[in-house]
């Protein structure tokens, strides 16, 4: 009795035009692969952004370094700073903490998923010419 119920629920539905649907979703498809990419390359960008801001970083602080080096070894002189000035040199005399080095993230495989894309793009376009 089961079995015949299963039988009875299964309903097919007509389509009126198959190859206008089969095109609709094809350009949909098409269009998805097109914001993938966009997206990809955008988050490429952001990575790229992160790994020159941390190396920024990194020469800033060498270069306060190098210059709290530099003060010490030039001479003293007899002048004194104005009330303000003095508060910046002392600040400026501190050595720096040298900071932990932040691992390098790995490369993405840019050009692996936008051969992927183009490839799946170009898929797409070849069925929609065919239709």
């Amino acid at each position: 009795m089961k079995a015949s119920k299963k039988e009875e629920d299964i309903v097919y539905v007509g389509i009126d035009d198959p190859v206008s649907l089969r095109r609709d979703v094809l350009e949909a498809s098409k269009s998805l692969v097109r914001v993938l990419k966009g997206q990809h390359s955008l988050s490429e960008a952001r990575a790229t952004k992160h790994k020159l801001i941390e190396e920024l970083r990194n020469r800033v602080t060498e270069i306060g370094q190098l210059v709290a080096e530099a003060r010490q070894l030039l001479p003293q002189t007899g002048t004194s700073l104005p009330e303000e000035k003095k508060e910046s040199a002392v600040k400026a005399k501190k050595p720096a903490a040298p900071k932990t080095k932040v691992q390098a993230l790995p490369k993405p495989r840019a050009e692996a998923h936008m051969d992927k894309f183009e490839r799946e793009l170009q898929d797409i376009e070849d069925k929609l010419k065919s239709l």
